[in-house]
């Protein structure tokens, strides 16, 4: 294989990981982002999930009718705000397209594939590295306050080992002993728990990983907002980008840019993704108060995890544009619904954060060339980056290198083929 200049424009999860298996593969990185430090943005307080069982895309059977029902209740975890975009009007119009049963099952096969990769690559790194974050391997919770049926339940269960998963139901009791925190909740009839599921700190592990990368040799341009591409061959080739006075020329380029990939690349491609704004809150834990693994509820669809001697609480989805405000009743609705099961969260070092989520119309994510020679794409993880992470990067990394790949780049690529 030959080894090739890259530069990887985006230091949150995906580009860190992005730029980690291409050096791997011998080639020569150099890493840029717009802020200071690396995983600024959406990787740097999210919920830290490492859930391959439950990623799914949002455009399933029945979305339309429940979003319509939600959009004038305030405590509704979805809101979607018009920024008067068209793009934005697009990408909802695609959504709503693929809410049928045939498109869900499709792209949830896709996610899932491309997560159990990346939990394979994620082992692999963490094995060879040492890095540490904060990983808890103890599974997940998906915690119902009032029990589906059973068909449901063996429906649910019946899929995810399908994939694979190790997955059961619990009981109210066995809940209860698997996370004794939750002895207060009143209304808990039962969990889907998958074992092999964890949660880490994304924060430290990219910059554990970038730290192990920076000291074998790779760049890293700080400060590097990108505001110009050079394009020749009448516009069919990339031959470098700038940030203001900065030029960087390469033999291939990879946006991992997140939320900002559509805004940044619109003169030249039409990438469908739009950010989607979410919320954490970070507060300090006594040792034996609070989660002791990773926590769904299904009825508010709060996600709580813990991180060493912290609690991660996040949640909501809101389409509202490049909006970073942080709505203060939003993160206080997500401490109520942590309250309801855990009790009292601690004001010990208490903090409060919104991040934009890069998501796609169909929940994949976009891996791979495009029609811009030398221009590649790894965007649109929307709320699973953590989790599709290393698998993204190796599939980038296969492509890039056009050797065969574990999955089928054509599912991931910038082609609306992909869809069909």
């Amino acid at each position: 294989m030959k080894a090739h200049r890259v530069v990887v424009i985006g230091a949150g999860v995906i580009g860190v990981t992005t730029a980690h298996a291409l050096a791997s593969d011998g080639h020569q990185v150099t890493l840029l982002d717009a802020a200071s430090t690396a995983a600024s943005a959406s990787s740097h307080a999210n919920g830290g999930f490492l859930s391959a069982a439950f990623c799914a895309p949002w455009a399933m059977p029945g979305l339309p009718k429940q979003a319509a029902a939600q959009l004038l209740d305030r405590q509704a975890p979805f809101r979607w705000r018009p920024d008067g975009s068209w793009a934005q009007i697009r990408w909802l119009r695609e959504l709503l397209n693929a809410c049928t049963a045939e498109q869900f099952g499709k792209h949830r096969g896709r996610m899932v594939r491309l997560a159990l990769l990346s939990r394979a690559c994620m082992n692999e790194v963490v094995s060879t590295t040492g890095i540490e974050f904060d990983l808890r391997t103890a599974g997940v919770l998906l915690i119902f306050r009032q029990s589906p049926t059973q068909q449901a339940i063996d429906r649910r269960l019946q899929e995810l080992q399908g994939f694979g998963f190790d997955a059961r139901w619990c009981d109210a009791d066995e809940v209860r002993r698997l996370e004794p925190g939750l002895s207060n909740a009143t209304q808990i009839d039962g969990a889907i728990y998958v074992r092999d599921d964890a949660c880490g700190d994304c924060e430290r592990f990219v910059q554990g990983l970038l730290a192990l990368n920076l000291s074998r040799g790779m760049a890293f341009e700080r400060n590097a907002s990108i505001d110009a591409l050079e394009l020749d061959d009448g516009g069919r080739k990339l031959r470098a980008v700038r940030a203001g006075n900065k030029r960087w020329d390469a033999d291939a380029f990879v946006f991992a840019t997140g939320a900002d990939t559509a805004r940044l690349l619109r003169p030249y491609l039409h990438v469908p993704v739009v950010p989607v704004k979410g919320y954490s809150v970070t507060a300090t834990l006594a040792p034996d108060a609070g989660p002791m693994r990773a926590i769904i509820d299904e009825t508010s669809k709060l996600a709580v995890t813990r991180l060493g001697n912290r609690a991660r609480l996040a949640g909501m989805a809101e389409v509202v544009g490049h909006d970073l405000r942080i709505d203060m009743p939003r993160c206080e609705q997500l401490v109520q619904q942590y309250e309801y099961l855990y009790g009292e969260l601690p004001d010990v070092q208490r903090s409060y954060w919104s991040g934009l989520r890069p998501m796609t119309p169909d929940g994949t994510p976009i891996i791979g060339e495009t029609s811009i020679q030398g221009l590649y794409l790894n965007t649109g993880q929307g709320t699973y980056g953590c989790t599709l992470a290393c698998g993204s990067a190796r599939l980038l990394a296969d492509v890039l290198a056009d050797r065969p790949c574990v999955l089928d780049p054509a599912a991931y690529a910038l082609d609306p083929r992909r869809r069909a």
